[in-house]
């Protein structure tokens, strides 16, 4: 949706300003299906996106021979727990990243995830504590073992542990469009709930895009 539709379709959308049935809408998904869900294009085929364990889903790159080259995920997958210990301790040798291209070489747009810092205090010393975690001098005591990426984009890279962190950091200061997941965004009926069923649907292959765009649409709370 943010590759076909630029942030303000994006945000009409997360709104329900436009229809799931919206023909941008259905576009990036016939675009999504080229890519992912056409034979031959995901490892196990497309049911195995929908019944894979996404904690363990990019350890198939590392066998060998390779079984897959791709995997779209969030930098935190970087982190323990995720990929083995073996290929993180090499990592920047091990993995690479790039960003997937808009429609046109000026256009890089970039899905983004984010932490909140929340009060439940008045408490003067918690107020501090916020401010200053708000400021661009505050960074985690200890990057390498976080996914923690500043927001302010003269951020210095070179504090990040590794390589991959940096150009991640990098893609994210110098893309044109920046949104959060517009299924968080949403309302939870929708974004946890119809959302997530339909499009687990469409893509193990039990309904058409048609089917699970319209049935999305119908579910969003009057």
């Amino acid at each position: 949706m943010l590759r076909y539709g630029g942030s303000a379709k994006y945000d009409q959308w997360v709104k329900h300003e436009i229809p799931f049935t919206d023909p941008v809408v259905v576009q990036a998904g016939q675009e999504f299906e080229k890519l992912a869900l056409n034979d031959g294009q995901v490892y196990g085929g497309r049911k195995s996106v929908v019944s894979s364990a996404f904690a363990t889903a990019m350890n198939p790159e590392f066998d060998n021979p390779p079984k897959c080259f791709l995997h779209r995920q969030g930098n935190f997958i970087t982190q323990k727990g995720f990929l083995t210990e073996k290929v993180r301790q090499n990592i920047d040798e091990e993995v690479g990243v790039f960003q997937l291209p808009g429609t046109d070489a000026s256009n890089k747009p970039l899905l983004v995830g984010g932490d909140m810092a929340g009060a439940f205090t008045n408490d003067d010393d918690v107020k501090k504590a916020l401010e200053f975690m708000a400021r661009p001098e505050f960074q985690f005591t200890n990057l390498a073992a976080s996914g923690w990426l500043s927001p302010f984009k003269d951020f210095d890279l070179s504090k990040y542990p590794n390589q991959i962190n940096q150009e991640i950091a990098k893609a994210a200061y110098t893309s044109t469009d920046s949104r959060f997941d517009g299924s968080d965004t949403m309302p939870g009926a929708v974004g946890a709930g119809s959302f997530w069923k339909e499009m687990t649907a469409w893509v193990s292959g039990q309904k058409s895009l048609d089917e699970a765009l319209k049935n999305i649409d119908e579910s969003w709370p009057s």
